[in-house]
């Protein structure tokens, strides 16, 4: 992983201190925490260094300002927003301002770590449980959403298809292998772990990723994953018993 720079950034000083605390002996160890991004020295990266800014909010109010003002001081920075989930406004305000992902205030640290090694990476990823309690008012029982799953057909369809056959004639087109990197980030599945199911590198998957996203209008895998749940356009025929993909063997 590369060098990580973080940045926490929380109104409360207590809250400050608390994950500074938490992170300490992590690769994530804060070099600055700050109650706004305004306070954050513009040049405390080294060349090379990849900043990673923490936000913490208790309130929607202001947000929108928040998460600007870091990205203009930290154009090439994930921001990563920790708060009530239960709060769906917050959370959807976050994701709709362009927060990189929004992690429950109540995650365990261990959790709350792996999330930042994949966002360090560029695979930011949201809780499954997250998006169905944003989603939940939606739905009654009889519309529930399907289970969002990989099928081998799917992993295994021809690359050559064609991307513009679209039988509602209307909406984002996506190819038979999009849908099913779509349904995976649904899942929360990595690069890594798609790539293998796919046998296909992790380059070409992200390429398959900017494309989905560039098709469906949204700026990074978690608004995609929310997208697909509100459009409920994977719902495949044939599905696996578990309805979850396995990882990869280990090296």
């Amino acid at each position: 992983m590369v060098s990580v720079v973080c940045i926490v950034v929380h109104p409360s000083r207590l809250a400050r201190e608390g994950l500074k605390a938490i992170l300490a002996n992590s690769p994530f160890s804060p070099v600055c925490i700050a109650s706004s991004t305004d306070e954050v020295p513009s040049t405390i990266a080294s060349a090379g260094e990849q900043v990673l800014i923490l936000m913490g909010v208790r309130e929607t109010a202001n947000l929108a300002q928040a998460l600007s003002a870091a990205k203009a001081g930290f154009p090439d920075a994930p921001v990563v927003v920790i708060g009530d989930s239960c709060d769906r406004k917050l959370v959807t305000t976050a994701l709709g301002e362009g927060a990189t992902t929004f992690i429950d205030e109540n995650v365990a640290t261990s959790t709350l770590i792996v999330e930042l090694e994949l966002v360090a990476q560029g695979e930011p990823v949201i809780s499954v449980v997250l998006i169905k309690r944003l989603l939940g008012h939606a739905h009654t029982s009889e519309q529930a959403v399907a289970p969002l799953t990989l099928d081998e057909r799917q992993l295994r369809e021809p690359e050559d298809e064609e991307e513009g056959e679209n039988e509602g004639g209307s909406g984002p087109q996506l190819s038979g292998r999009e849908a099913a990197i779509l349904n995976a980030l649904v899942q929360g599945k990595s690069n890594k772990v798609i790539a293998y199911h796919l046998a296909i590198t992790e380059a070409t998957v992200k390429v398959h990723v900017k494309a989905i996203l560039r098709k469906i209008r949204v700026q990074n895998r978690t608004q995609a994953a929310i997208w697909a749940f509100h459009h409920r356009t994977l719902q495949t025929p044939r599905l696996r018993a578990t309805g979850e993909l396995p990882h990869p063997p280990e090296n």
